[in-house]
C-alpha cells in the first residue's frame, strides 16, 4: 500500500495515521522490505513458537530474560 497509492474498497478502513507512514517512505526516511513468514523474528511477540525458533527470534531481537525465568 506504501508503494502504490491506489485505494482500494477493501482499504478505505485505513486510518489517517497510515497516510504520515507513506510520506515517510517516499521522503525515503523509511525503507519498507518484505521478510520471509518463517523468518520474521516479530512472531517471537504474536505466536506460539517451537523452543528452537523461539530462542533464535529472541536472539534476533537482543530480548533477555531473568534467569531462571525460562
Amino acid at each position: 500500500m506504501a508503494s502504490n497509492p491506489v485505494t482500494e474498497p477493501c482499504s478505505e478502513h485505513i486510518d489517517i495515521r497510515y497516510h504520515g507512514i507513506c510520506k515517510s517512505v517516499v521522503k525515503g526516511n523509511v525503507e519498507l522490505f518484505f521478510i520471509d513468514g518463517a523468518e520474521n523474528p516479530t512472531d517471537l511477540l504474536t505466536k506460539k513458537l517451537p523452543r528452537k525458533k523461539f530462542a533464535k527470534f529472541r536472539a534476533q531481537l537482543a530480548l533477555q530474560f531473568p534467569s531462571g525465568s525460562i
